[in-house]
């Protein structure tokens, strides 16, 4: 097997259609970060440096599932068939990335999730015109579902308050969210 090492458990994730994640299983995983001479500078939530995972082969392994293994958190992207024999899987994902936060939704508990702030973000009002900067914050919905406007983020120990969507940005895996740090 050209997997080498499966020495990583990993936990098997699909997003239900009522926003909720499931845990189908867990497996046994070698996780390898592609390298480039120089990866890009991170403007999301989504690594831009890809993720090469190897497992054995496993129906439930398929595109558009996550995977959860030591603290971090995949998004597979593709998962093929490597041999031909169904022994083996090369996976392709992206790995979120982001500052440890918590979502606090209203009326029910506090959510750890992974936050990426950038507070220079370009705003746009409704013509599409750029209107100033604003703080923007991409959750995952896997952690977090659909985080609505008045509900609250906290990153590094400071509070901010949902105050708007990014409109283009909720594809079903990251949502976009306009906040403010409340004082």
């Amino acid at each position: 097997m050209r997997s080498g090492n499966l020495d990583t458990p990993a936990d098997l994730l699909v997003l239900s259609v009522d926003l909720v994640p499931c845990k189908l299983d867990w497996l046994w995983c070698g996780i390898q970060t592609k390298e480039n001479a120089e990866p890009p500078y991170p403007s999301g939530l989504r690594s831009p440096a890809k993720v090469a995972i190897r497992a054995w082969w496993d129906a439930r392994i398929q595109q558009g599932r996550y995977l959860a293994a030591a603290g971090r958190l995949f998004h597979i992207d593709s998962a093929r068939d490597f041999t031909g024999r169904r022994a083996e899987l090369a996976i392709t994902a992206t790995e979120f990335i982001g500052e440890q936060g918590e979502y606090r939704p209203d009326g029910a508990p506090p959510r750890a999730c992974r936050v990426f702030l950038n507070p220079e973000a370009v705003y746009r009002d409704e013509a599409g015109q750029a209107t100033g900067y604003r703080m923007r914050a991409e959750v995952a919905l896997i952690e977090t579902g659909r985080v609505q406007v008045d509900e609250h983020l906290v990153v590094g120990g400071v509070e901010y308050l949902v105050t708007d969507y990014d409109n283009d940005t909720d594809d079903g895996v990251v949502r976009g969210l306009w906040v403010e740090r409340v004082q």
